[in-house]
């Protein structure tokens, strides 16, 4: 496994944020397992291939974008004379020194999201809309001025608030990012905590909110209650760890917080129909 880790002050002086332009490349994509510490936005012009992100494979065409978000695990196989576009990554730090809004993220909801994928396809129109603006940004981070953090912050927030409003409106989700506050602090309890806590009471009180009140907001948010909800992330963490790690079932239930791995087993197994084992060797034999 890859592992990448954000340079903040590869300018001279910190941002949080950077901005690739991919064209005329002259190697190719390795298929190892990459993982960053930090946001990743692909925006490709141009592109012919396929990407594994957390185990679900996306076929990626002209016009695509895909989003990852920090840790993820990814496989890229892209054919190199076919591609071109832009990668946009930026450090949580991104958000809430130039936002001031530490919640940002998790009010996107191509971040952070189990229920449906990370991808999304543009029509001509509206890539063209991203790439104008996407353009302005580098061209402020090639000829940096006293002003360009504003320039480049108006510029990210309109690519960004763009996306995720075309991103809700292809998966039906509500596009507002202005929402019950307490769900972008859900999401963000349950994707720091989730390998530590599994009970919706845990949730209640690092929330400091009443049972009730927190599955009647995750329902009217998610479709599902907060049981659910915890469950669906918990077993996603649990197949992250069969398809790319070497542990055995009993190191991840120890690293999951499962009091013995007779309860992760029975637990994945009641929740995707088959045991642990099973499905790491199928995922093995497939790729």
């Amino acid at each position: 496994m890859r592992k990448f880790i954000f340079e903040k002050e590869k300018l001279g002086f910190e941002l949080f944020k950077d901005l690739h332009k991919y064209e005329n490349l002259d190697s190719t994509f390795s298929q190892m397992i990459q993982i960053g510490n930090f946001f990743e936005i692909f925006i490709l012009e141009k592109a012919k291939g396929s990407l594994e992100l957390n185990g679900q494979a996306i076929t990626i065409g002209d016009k695509s974008v895909f989003f990852v978000s920090p840790y993820q695990k990814k496989i890229m196989d892209l054919e190199i004379s076919k591609f071109k576009g832009y990668h946009l990554n930026f450090q949580e730090n991104f958000f809430s020194n130039l936002f001031d809004d530490k919640l940002f993220a998790y009010r996107m909801h191509f971040f952070y999201n189990t229920l449906h994928p990370q991808f999304l396809h543009l029509s001509s129109e509206d890539f063209n809309f991203i790439k104008v603006n996407l353009n302005e940004v580098a061209n402020e981070l090639a000829n940096f001025k006293n002003d360009s953090k504003p320039v480049i912050r108006s510029l990210m927030y309109f690519v960004l608030m763009k996306l995720n409003r075309l991103y809700s409106e292809r998966h039906k989700l509500p596009s507002t990012t202005q929402g019950d506050i307490l769900i972008y602090k859900f999401k963000e309890a349950l994707e720091r905590n989730i390998r530590k806590f599994h009970l919706v009471d845990d949730y209640c009180d690092i929330l400091s909110i009443q049972r009730h009140k927190l599955n009647r907001i995750v329902k009217t948010h998610f479709g599902k209650t907060v049981k659910e909800t915890i469950h669906f992330r918990l077993l996603q963490e649990i197949k992250l760890e069969l398809m790319y790690s070497d542990k055995t079932i009993s190191e991840i239930a120890k690293d999951l917080n499962f009091s013995e791995a007779n309860n992760l087993t029975r637990f994945f197994n009641r929740l995707e129909g088959v045991p642990p084992t099973l499905f790491s060797e199928k995922y093995q034999n497939d790729r």
